[in-house]
């Protein structure tokens, strides 16, 4: 089965890139790192679930169901681009939301890397006594 984790926000280039260092980018986007073993990257099993937003300023969620390792995923692509281009960097952050209600964290661009910031939710948890599923109220 897995465990879905479903993220908000955008990771907006700190400088515009040429077409040429778009079509790099773009050949990462929604890939399957089995698929490329010369990548040599660690991140075994996953998948780039990572897209351009429309106006090609940034990147955010594919919407992919079952995404994992999202931090190693955006340190990979940050190495990767920097390799074309040594000024790329990135800046902003990805809100996750895992299937656990208590399963909440950012993914913030801080010294030009991805870190995974945990958060705690706010307020009380209580429990729909129709469905079981939990929420906070404030």
């Amino acid at each position: 089965m897995g465990y879905t984790t479903e993220f908000t926000g955008e990771l907006k280039f700190t400088e515009e890139l040429k077409t040429s260092e778009l079509a790099r980018l773009n050949s990462f986007l929604g890939e399957d790192t089995r698929d490329h073993p010369d990548w040599g990257t660690e991140l075994d099993n996953y998948y780039i679930d990572l897209e351009l937003l429309p106006d090609f300023s940034g990147l955010r969620w594919n919407g992919a169901e079952k995404t994992y390792n999202m931090v190693q995923i955006v340190n990979f692509i940050i190495g990767e681009m920097i390799k074309i281009k040594p000024s790329f960097g990135l800046k902003g952050k990805l809100h996750a939301q895992g299937e656990d209600i208590e399963d909440i964290w950012e993914l913030v661009i801080e010294q030009g890397i991805a870190v995974k910031h945990e958060l705690k939710p706010k307020g009380k948890k209580v429990e729909c006594p129709h469905c079981g599923e939990s929420f906070f109220i404030e």
